[in-house]
């Protein structure tokens, strides 16, 4: 599996995910309105209300979205407020004590992000849960300056390869971008921000993993080990059939429950 990763790497020109997010937020932003394709109940942390929202910056060989992350004509627009009811109202229905954005990057669109944020935090008791891959954490710091004023906010930064090359073989995007991730998460723990950190195991040795948990201590602190979340894919059709286009099988994965 390594040496096919390292196979695309190099096949791979690789993109700039900052200038690609600034070409999908002129069609999935509008003011303080972002594109959802729904709202939904989830079994994740115990129960959580999601709103799945439409695009993201990085375009993983393994993503479980389909359409929405690539077909920008989906969905619909909501402002932060109506987002916050329909939030709510599941939240409130199903007696869940967080609430998050998914589906997508969140951190496209920091006008309508930012907004529901405060509003989840000065109008009720909920956790707001952050999930993203950080690279707009990292590139625009006026972002996590105005989440770190708010109490009820945790960032998962889902860290998506070990390496640089395993980024662009994954992801598609510059290899380059793999440092923004890191940077990401040094932003976050200098800004006191409630976080933790998702690392996507079913790719890469695990010296590999490693080597970047130990960089990540470095930038961070050993405290920060402790709280790391190991995912592994879940395959679904649609993916299975991504991978096996490509010859890639993963360490680990998962049938869809």
């Amino acid at each position: 599996m390594e040496k096919r990763l390292i196979e695309l790497s190099n096949i791979i020109k690789g993109y700039d995910p900052i200038k690609l997010s600034e070409k999908i937020e002129h069609i999935i932003c509008s003011n303080n309105k972002r594109k959802y394709y729904r709202f939904r109940g989830g079994r994740f942390y115990g129960g959580i209300a999601t709103g799945d929202v439409v695009g993201c910056n990085l375009r993983c060989i393994f993503c479980w979205t389909g359409k929405p992350r690539d077909d920008l004509r989906l969905g619909y627009y909501v402002d932060p407020e109506a987002s916050f009811k329909k939030l709510a109202s599941i939240a409130t229905r199903n007696n869940y004590k967080y609430v998050r954005l998914s589906g997508g990057e969140p951190t496209l669109c920091p006008t309508h992000l930012i907004e529901l944020a405060r509003i989840i935090n000065d109008r009720s008791k909920y956790i707001f849960i952050l999930e993203t891959n950080g690279i707009l954490l990292a590139e625009r710091p006026s972002i996590l300056r105005e989440l770190a004023k708010l109490e009820k906010v945790h960032v998962r930064l889902s860290i998506k390869a070990c390496n640089p090359a395993y980024f662009k073989a994954l992801t598609g995007a510059r290899e380059e971008a793999f440092y923004l991730q890191l940077k990401a998460a040094k932003a976050l723990f200098d800004n006191n921000v409630s976080f933790h950190v998702a690392i996507f195991a079913s790719f890469g040795e695990e010296h590999c993993w490693r080597y970047f948990l130990e960089e990540l201590v470095t930038i961070t602190d050993r405290q920060i080990i402790e709280n790391i979340e190991v995912e592994y894919l879940i395959m679904y059709k649609h993916v299975a059939q991504k991978l096996s286009q490509l010859g890639i099988k993963p360490k680990i994965s998962y049938k869809p429950w």
